[in-house]
């Protein structure tokens, strides 16, 4: 049955108090929230500093929408990740320094250096490479879904694309075929307000993206998306319907894009304004401080666990540096042409 974007569920969203939640988990998620920005910067540094082959794409001000939708998920649960996911990678279980020798074309790369810089994944971990150009990861999460239907798997596929993704074809087909065939898919809009350069005002005219689930006949939601408690609920909801046989769903996490597009991007077009604006809501510093309020951490754990992320991004661009290029004797095997 069709349900219109419903308001009140939004707000409610991580309404379930702190108290009542698993300390345990909401450390981890800190844990992994800290650590992606930690990593992310250091990739920065090391992309203006010459490190890395080619561009680089970052998730400042996603990190709540990767964490607290991957930690939903069960282990043998399917992810199609995007550029803008790092830390969805890394609560999946990726190492850092995996990501970093991706951008560095390394040998030891989850592609052993045959694809570049983002199309990173782990199949070993249910995590999907993503493929240029988005969202064409949603038809592969699809298909996910579908063959754990078909095959009697009690799996979902969780996906993430951009709001400039909405745009393109595979993202209707691919909702299009998930809801008729009531598949256990959850799709994510990362709203970051721009799609490169263009703003949500030439992108579309529905009020929100969430809405659009409508003409899908599915359930859709708009969360704020630098409120990783917010986001957890939420997806946990749609991953609970998914895993109940009732179809998939959609959810809008809105956010800013902190940085450019990619790292040589300067991003110019963007009002100064909007960064000064969203600047003020770091999702790191706002979940810092939601346990901080609650207890669940005190001031030297948090100062604790920022320098562990710093130096483990440390170690991490060390190894990275050091692990060796592909061979290119074998520069074949693993490539696969129809």
């Amino acid at each position: 049955m069709a349900t219109r974007t419903n308001k009140r569920k939004t707000e409610e969203a991580g309404a379930i108090p702190v108290s009542k939640r698993d300390p345990e988990l909401l450390r981890r998620m800190y844990r992994m929230m800290v650590l992606t920005r930690a990593v992310e910067d250091r990739m920065v540094a090391m992309y203006r500093g010459g490190d890395l082959l080619g561009s680089l794409y970052t998730g400042h001000w996603h990190e709540a929408i990767s964490v607290g939708a991957a930690a939903t998920l069960r282990a043998d649960d399917y992810m199609a990740p995007l550029h803008r996911n790092a830390g969805a990678h890394l609560w999946r279980g990726m190492e850092a320094w995996q990501i970093m020798a991706s951008f560095m074309g390394k040998a030891t790369s989850p592609t052993g250096g045959r694809d570049g810089t983002l199309h990173y994944g782990r199949l070993d971990l249910g995590s999907y490479n993503p493929p240029s150009h988005i969202p064409a990861n949603f038809p592969v999460a699809t298909g996910m879904a579908f063959a754990a239907k078909y095959r009697g798997e009690d799996r979902v596929a969780l996906a993430f694309c951009g709001d400039g993704s909405t745009s393109r074809a595979d993202f209707h087909e691919s909702l299009t075929i998930a809801s008729v065939q009531k598949l256990p898919n959850v799709f994510v809009i990362e709203n970051n307000q721009w799609a490169y350069s263009t703003p949500l005002s030439l992108q579309s005219s529905s009020e929100t993206f969430a809405i659009k689930a409508v003409a899908y006949g599915i359930p859709g939601v708009k969360v704020d998306g630098i409120d990783v408690l917010a986001v957890y609920d939420t997806v946990a909801q749609a991953v609970a319907r998914a895993r109940a046989g009732d179809g998939p769903s959609l959810i809008e996490a809105v956010t800013m894009r902190m940085h450019g597009h990619a790292e040589h991007d300067p991003a110019d077009y963007v009002p100064r304004a909007m960064y000064d604006e969203w600047s003020e809501k770091d999702p790191v510093e706002r979940f810092e401080n939601v346990l901080l309020e609650a207890g669940v951490i005190d001031a030297d754990t948090a100062k604790q666990v920022r320098e562990e992320a710093r130096q483990h991004a440390i170690a991490a661009r060390r190894k990275a540096l050091a692990d060796p290029m592909p061979d290119p004797s074998n520069i074949e095997e693993g490539v696969y042409a129809d």
